[in-house]
């Protein structure tokens, strides 16, 4: 059965002295506005998802979209190669754009989710994902560091000789995603309630599960989805709502303070067009409202009459 309820989704997490998503145009260093906040693709955030679930080897939560390569173990396959190669199609066997529409969001949870363009001769395919997110923002300004690294490894241009290079990272940021599920494309991509359950949990695994030297000490914070009453309502902006006390020399979570007022009240505003509200969180945040320090969600929200449901 797919989704029937609109989700609004506020995902948090941090990072410490890492590289949370590199700028390939700026020498791979972290992306940064004009004003000095952090930056994360809604790219990274998905392919964090995706690499979470190929992790756990479930027929349920197949993915279609990762890197793979030619025989030759060289070469990256195109998005049409990695199709043509999973459903069988050559020169005997074409591909046909309503099978396509059908079995890709069928066989693969990300075509479900995320949705994804498909080029073959003669089949274009385009599936709008339902849950789908914006681009991720710190809520504090980081400060960039730059350090020297070796390797004992030879690069190739001298006999025996290490590679030096350099490593990019911030300090600490506090990153903020906002993210929609729509109803609509969820009937299209039949995307399910366990889907929607699966994203939460590559969102909070997938996060915590970066090993990699740039995505070493990454850490859920915060996840909420709103829940929808009605079809097609949203109250949008959610993101904009949640701000810190201060917004520089942060190195912890610790020395955070995220100031709920505006959060909250717009919760509140809108309580009669609201089914539930589904969180997970860390524990380790303090909450701020109308001055009074709350260690919780459930804190935050108590006496109100929203319903909430820990994932």
């Amino acid at each position: 059965m797919s989704l029937e309820n609109r989700r609004e989704i506020i995902f948090l997490y941090d990072v410490i002295r890492s590289n949370p998503n590199g700028d390939p145009d700026d020498g791979n260093r972290p992306r940064m506005d004009e004003y000095g906040y952090n930056l994360v693709t809604d790219v990274r955030l998905k392919r964090t998802i995706r690499d979470y679930w190929i992790k756990q080897q479930n027929e349920n939560l197949r993915v279609l979209i990762q890197q793979r390569f030619k025989d030759d173990q060289k070469t990256v396959m195109s998005m049409g190669d990695i199709v043509s190669a999973e459903l069988g199609y050559d020169d005997k066997k074409k591909p046909v754009r309503e099978e396509l529409l059908d079995i890709l969001p069928e066989r693969y949870i990300d075509i479900r989710c995320f949705g994804a363009a498909v080029t073959l001769k003669g089949a274009n395919v385009s599936i709008t994902g339902p849950v789908q997110f914006g681009i991720g923002k710190s809520l504090n300004k980081p400060e960039i560091q730059t350090m020297t690294i070796t390797s004992v490894m030879s690069s190739g241009g001298e006999k025996g000789a290490g590679a030096i290079g350099t490593f990019h990272f911030v300090d600490y940021s506090l990153i903020l995603f906002h993210g929609i599920a729509c109803e609509y494309n969820s009937k299209e991509t039949k995307l399910t309630k366990e889907d929607m359950f699966s994203v939460y949990e590559g969102l909070w695994e997938g996060t915590k599960s970066l090993n990699t030297r740039s995505k070493f000490n990454h850490n859920p914070r915060l996840l909420i989805s709103v829940i929808s009453k009605e079809k097609e309502f949203q109250i949008g902006g959610l993101d904009e709502t949640l701000t810190l006390v201060r917004e520089k020399e942060i190195q912890k979570i610790s020395d955070c303070k995220i100031v709920a007022d505006e959060f909250v009240e717009k919760l509140l505003e809108y309580k009669e067009n609201i089914l539930g509200i589904e969180y997970k969180e860390s524990g380790n945040i303090i909450y701020l409202y109308k001055d009074q320090e709350k260690n919780s969600i459930r804190e935050l929200f108590e006496g109100t009459g929203l319903d909430l449901t820990e994932l």
